[in-house]
């Protein structure tokens, strides 16, 4: 009895990880221009619209926390991805679920190029909002063009290769 519900536990996770990865390569068609004139922290404090920050042609947006090891290990790739893209209208905003304190002391551990807001718990409701994350998991990363319209999303950790992917495929 024992190891047929282990087999059905296993065969359940493993539908749920598919469906993750479904979550990953389906193409979206929702609308976030709402999330434009939402107001947060950058890491001196200063209040500032997410817009401030947006792309001419496209931006990612990535929700993570300091507390979260693969939004760590994407910090290098995130800031790579701005450093090689910044001049062709693409923006990449880091959206931290931590607070300014827990920020500020990764930010001495860790270089960051990207754009980085602190946003709180209320990154949850934000995250909440877009309604593409039903877990609330991180990391989260969006990208969306000019208009607002989400074009990629991931649950979980980015590798550059999937993030230079994005915006060659982006482009047609």
């Amino acid at each position: 009895m024992r190891k047929r519900n282990l087999i059905l536990v296993l065969i359940f996770i493993f539908f749920i990880g598919l469906s993750m990865n479904l979550l990953v390569t389906t193409k979206k068609t929702t609308n976030i221009s709402w999330i434009a004139s939402e107001r947060l922290s950058d890491i001196d404090g200063k209040m500032l619209e997410i817009n401030d920050f947006f792309g001419k042609k496209y931006t990612i947006l990535n929700f993570w926390a300091t507390w979260c090891a693969p939004c760590v290990e994407e910090m290098p790739i995130l800031s790579e991805l701005y450093n090689n893209t910044k001049t062709e209208g693409i923006s990449v905003i880091g959206l931290a679920i931590d607070n300014e304190k827990n920020v500020k002391e990764f930010l001495q551990k860790i270089k960051v190029d990207h754009n980085l807001l602190i946003a709180g718990s209320k990154g949850t409701n934000i995250m909440e909002n877009i309604g593409l994350n039903p877990s609330n998991s991180l990391p989260f990363t969006i990208m969306f063009d000019k208009n607002y319209d989400v074009i990629k999303i991931k649950l979980g950790k980015l590798t550059l290769n999937e993030l230079l992917y994005w915006v060659n495929t982006a482009e047609r």
